[in-house]
């Protein structure tokens, strides 16, 4: 009695190969656009003088800005510049419904492109539940005339 080839059984397809490591860590911060939009305002800045620039989180439809959150933006990179504080607290942030905003205050060193950067941390809530946003990279650049 001859056996049936094995080619002949229908073969259960191969699941699909994990994404790369740089990929799955994009997917995680996916939600980003669904929750909230972060934008920075760079401002204009001249040598020597105080500037500003403005970080402002938007919570998405459907979501509200948690103001009862102490919410911070902290300093981890600054070329070309000094800033005023190294730590922007709940005091120096100002809250709406929809709209978290930081003015950043710093003094650029000579003409040219100041980069700055930053953490900031953060909550947006919804009827069910409230996000906590911690360390959202936040990083910009400045012309400086």
């Amino acid at each position: 009695m001859a056996r049936a080839s094995r080619s002949l059984r229908p073969r259960r397809p191969l699941p699909p190969p994990p994404l790369p490591r740089r990929l799955r860590c994009r997917a995680r911060l996916g939600r980003r656009g669904l929750e909230y939009s972060v934008r920075v305002v760079p401002g204009d800045a001249k040598a020597g003088e105080d500037a500003k620039s403005v970080i402002e989180v938007t919570a998405a439809p459907g979501f509200h800005m948690n103001a009862e959150f102490p919410s911070r933006v902290k300093a981890l990179n600054c070329t070309g510049a000094t800033l005023a504080k190294a730590e922007l607290g709940p005091e120096d942030a100002e809250v709406t419904e929809q709209v978290l905003r930081f003015t950043v205050p710093f003094k650029a060193d000579a003409a040219g492109q100041v980069s700055l950067a930053g953490a900031a941390d953060f909550s947006v809530c919804n009827d069910r539940t409230c996000k906590l946003i911690r360390d959202e990279k936040v990083a910009w650049a400045v012309e400086v005339k």
